[in-house]
């Protein structure tokens, strides 16, 4: 039973991870794809913090099943916070784009127009559109970082002591 209490470190790295993420993009505008590489140190740090706790640090087995966990979390953690920056950021910037375009608007009129915009696809397609080739490389180093810091054998015995 203790051995199901370790991935959810990760699920909670994951959850606080993506709403940073998304909350850091409404508060800079700017789409930080390097982000997605602390969401994988959070799930990384949150299954060796929990699975420290129940686990031997030394068994091989049961932390690489724990390090796929991670790495599972870690693309989680970035969906999320793909979903709640199109949920809390994409009618704002849909809004400043049609006043772009149209300067004689103001923020009163783009708003109605961002919202029919807006509606008018899928979340997942407002993700897409949001995404950059970069920040797939991002996703890939946070995958990476996160397995790392889970096998990483001196981390664990740092934070089980």
């Amino acid at each position: 039973m203790k051995a199901l209490t370790a991935p959810l470190g990760g699920l909670i790295g994951a959850i606080i991870g993506g709403v940073l993420w998304a909350n850091y993009i409404k508060w800079t505008g700017s789409n930080a794809g390097f982000v997605a590489v602390a969401i994988g140190a959070l799930c990384g740090l949150g299954i060796v913090f929990t699975g420290s706790q129940s686990l031997d640090t030394d068994n091989r087995k049961n932390w690489f099943y724990l390090a796929i966990g991670a790495a599972f979390f870690s693309i989680l953690g970035i969906l999320v916070g793909k979903y709640l920056d199109v949920q809390l950021n994409a009618v704002t910037q849909i809004a400043h784009q049609i006043i772009e375009e149209q300067p004689m608007l103001t923020d009163e009129q783009a708003i109605p127009i961002a919202e029919t915009v807006y509606s008018g696809r899928t979340k997942w397609g407002h993700m897409i559109d949001r995404m950059e080739w970069f920040d797939l490389v991002f996703a890939a180093i946070a995958v990476v970082v996160s397995v790392y810091i889970t096998l990483n054998r001196w981390i664990r015995k740092v934070i089980s002591n």
